[in-house]
Formats: structure tokens, sequence, C-alpha cells
């Protein structure tokens, strides 16, 4: 992180092998991916996830710097891994994008899934907060997420995943397998270990992080980095003040 604030000194978006990189680091449950950077590339890697993805089918996202939404933007698309398909879905990507689209992300498609968002977002007040909240293409419309500050003890986790409006579908709604929520506070717990270790870390966002009764996987993941700032020493005593009568602060 040093080395990419060294070449970008006011911050910016990680490109999507450093992000993939960070949070291996955490353990952080990112979906397999290849970061390519032309057609043939593309190609290859295609007809390599396609044997793990569902119904041998590969999901492409066109990539640029500071992109958000990209699905709004048309630059993602679900394709079979036959070769005809791929080449057609990255020239359609070049024909529209141009020069600004500097690589392509090849995933395999995931298995369906409770689409949930986790994130860290820095209060300047207060320090890093992890938010978690219903996930996916309508996650601004819903609106539903709560927050904490990192780091995160198990009290934390278990009663974010409890504070949400959607919350009965993570424990099986209408007959709808329950997600792994011990997987689940496992992830925030290791966000909120993240955003405690990082103070570059300006915005983390996962989402949609799929979410079923065999585990958690992240499909899409964007972190931002900013210069280190010298925190304020008084600011974290904040969380340190007792919870409960008794408790030692």
């Amino acid at each position: 992180m040093e080395r990419h604030l060294a070449h970008h000194p006011d911050g910016g978006w990680l490109e999507p092998p450093l992000v993939a990189k960070l949070l291996a680091c955490y353990g952080l449950p990112l979906a397999d991916a290849i970061w390519c950077d032309g057609e043939e590339s593309v190609t290859q890697a295609a007809a390599v996830l396609a044997r793990t993805g569902e119904g041998g089918e590969v999901v492409l996202k066109a990539h640029w710097p500071g992109q958000i939404h990209k699905s709004d933007l048309g630059a993602v698309r679900i394709t079979s891994a036959e070769e005809h398909q791929v080449r057609t879905a990255y020239r359609e990507f070049v024909d529209r994008f141009g020069e600004r689209m500097d690589g392509v992300l090849v995933q395999p498609r995931q298995a369906a899934g409770t689409e949930l968002l986790a994130g860290v977002v820095q209060d300047p007040v207060f320090g890093p907060l992890v938010v978690f909240g219903a996930g996916g293409t309508a996650a601004d419309l819903l609106d539903d997420r709560t927050a904490r500050l990192a780091p995160l003890t198990e009290a934390d986790t278990g009663a974010m995943i409890t504070s949400l409006r959607t919350t009965p579908l993570l424990f099986g709604y209408r007959g709808r397998a329950a997600v792994d929520l011990e997987r689940v506070e496992d992830v925030l717990a290791r966000l909120g270990r993240m955003a405690a270790d990082l103070p570059q870390l300006a915005e983390a966002d996962l989402n949609p992080l799929i979410c079923g009764p065999d585990g958690v996987v992240c499909v899409d993941a964007r972190v931002r980095l900013e210069p280190r700032r010298v925190p304020d020493p008084y600011l974290r005593r904040l969380r340190r003040l007792p919870d409960a009568p008794g408790e030692p602060a």
C-alpha cells in the first residue's frame, strides 16, 4: 500500500489485482478471478474458470480507474465459456468503453444466494466503521445497513447481523435455507481488523457477498486508499468506555 501511495500521493482506488492481494492477507473470501489485459488472455481465463462456474458460465467485468456501479454502466457480462461468445463479449466492451478500459476481470459464475454487503468507511471523528447490510444492485435503494466501530467484538458482529430489516432472510425465511452466520460474522470481524490495522484504508466495499448455507463469497470488491493521517489519541478513548456499570474501561 505504501508503494501504491508513493505513485498516487493523493490516494485513489486500488486496481483489482491489488485488492485481491490485500483481502487475501486478511483471509477475506474473494471469488476466484483472473485479471486480463487483452482478448486472448480473456478467452484463456474463461476456459480455465468455467470448470468451477455455475452452469459452466463465466462473468466478464470491464474495469477502468475510479469505476463505480459497473452493472449500471453495462460493464458486466455473463456468458458461456465458449470461445466465440467470450470474444464477442470482450469486443463489445472494447467498442463501448474504448481506451479508458484498462483490463477485464474474469470470474466463474457463482451459485445464487442471499446478497449482502460489508465494507469500511472512515468517520472523521470516531475513525473506521465497519458497515453491513443488504447488498446487490438494490443496496442503495433498500438502504438497510448498520455500522460499528472497528475493531469488532463478538457482541458487535452478532448485533450487526440481527439489526437489519432483512435479518429474517439470513435465518431462513419462508423455506429458504439459512446462511452460514458464523462465516458472515467471521467476515465482519476480519474487515474490522483490517480497518483497525490500516489507517490508509479510506473505504472498502465488498458487494455483493453471496451467502448460503455452505459459506460466503465476495464477487466484487473495491478499496480506496488515502495518505496516512496522524490520529488524534483521544478519539480511541471513546471506544474504551465501559458498556455497563462495573465493567472495566
